[in-house]
């Protein structure tokens, strides 16, 4: 992953989250804590989309008493069975101090058919999720042809009959970081808790479910 940061203030880093194996975009972001959201957001083998500040809501004509009459969310999520999610990240303290403006919010976008969800630090960091994903990105990196990750997937099919450990499959041949890669491009999937080591199971079977659900999920939250 290569980022481009631009410094606007002290406070702030302003940079881009490429990640061309799932992509075809740079995904902005403007804090570390943004960033590792994008990392941890990308880990989940839901995901089909992420786009930084994708609109801006008119606050004009809400009961809500402040200066500040807009609002735009950090984050559009898509889901690959194509619904999405918007995403406000921010430091629990802050979610404290701004709860009356983040219901509002909430409550306006549901009013509009808009799916809202605040990403915290405890859930972006929660369990390690953003530095596992951090690891999980730097296989997505690696660079192996269409058709040795198509024989690996496909082998991999073939003896995981489901699901099977890495040292598995590393033992019967495959490439353990070709196997990792597949994992980052979504090509087979692991778990929320997911470790890097070799006693990691692999999932190769197709995930069914709710997408929005087993986003959150895979961020700790709970179902709503």
């Amino acid at each position: 992953m290569t980022r481009k940061v631009v410094t606007r203030s002290p406070h702030r880093e302003v940079g881009v989250v490429n990640a061309g194996w799932l992509l075809d975009h740079a995904v902005e972001h403007e804090s570390h804590l943004e960033r590792r959201f994008v990392m941890a957001a990308l880990s989940c083998p839901v995901i089909q989309d992420i786009v930084h500040q994708p609109f801006t809501l008119d606050l004009t004509k809400e009961p809500i008493d402040t200066a500040d009459k807009v609002y735009t969310p950090d984050f559009k999520v898509t889901f690959r069975d194509g619904t999405s999610l918007f995403v406000e990240v921010k430091p629990e303290v802050f979610v404290q101090e701004n709860a009356d403006r983040l219901r509002l919010i909430a409550r306006c976008m549901r009013r509009d058919g808009l799916r809202f969800f605040i990403a915290n630090d405890v859930l972006i960091d929660g369990n390690g999720l953003s530095a596992r994903a951090m690891l999980l990105m730097r296989y997505g990196r690696l660079r192996f042809s269409d058709a040795a990750a198509l024989d690996c997937l496909n082998a991999m099919r073939e003896a995981c009959k489901g699901s099977s450990t890495i040292k598995a499959l590393v033992e019967q041949g495959l490439n353990d970081a070709l196997i990792w890669n597949l994992v980052a491009r979504h090509k087979c999937r692991v778990p929320a808790d997911f470790s890097i080591d070799e006693d990691q199971v692999i999932t190769t079977e197709p995930l069914e479910g709710d997408c929005h659900d087993y986003f959150l999920s895979w961020f700790g939250a709970s179902v709503r």
